[in-house]
């Protein structure tokens, strides 16, 4: 599985590329799935009064037929890394349940 990490507008820093690889080695690493690549897009969203949310993350998971898109919305990029990675594992896991109870009828 390659993991690759881009942002937008900021500067990616070893700190960021370490909590990202290992946020996806845990949560999607350890589902079983064959998963070629995932991408990992930061981007700084511009601060408005009304809008407290800051950051924006979005995560493609690549696996064979459909590709997997999550965003997530935090004022703490670290937040909102977290709860994007955790939304693309959930929707793995409940493909990875779709096509084991499929097989079996």
């Amino acid at each position: 599985m390659k993991i690759f990490v881009q942002a937008k507008d900021m500067r990616v820093t070893q700190a960021i590329r370490l909590f990202v690889t290992d946020k996806v080695r845990r949560n999607i690493g350890k589902l079983g799935l064959r998963v070629n690549a995932v991408k990992v897009y930061l981007e700084n969203v511009a601060r408005k009064k009304n809008d407290p949310q800051s950051s924006q993350v979005k995560v493609k998971i690549e696996i064979p037929g459909k590709d997997i898109v999550t965003k997530n919305r935090s004022h703490d990029l670290y937040q909102a890394t977290t709860g994007a990675i955790k939304s693309g594992a959930r929707q793995l896991r409940k493909l990875k349940e779709k096509r084991k109870n499929k097989t079996r009828n």
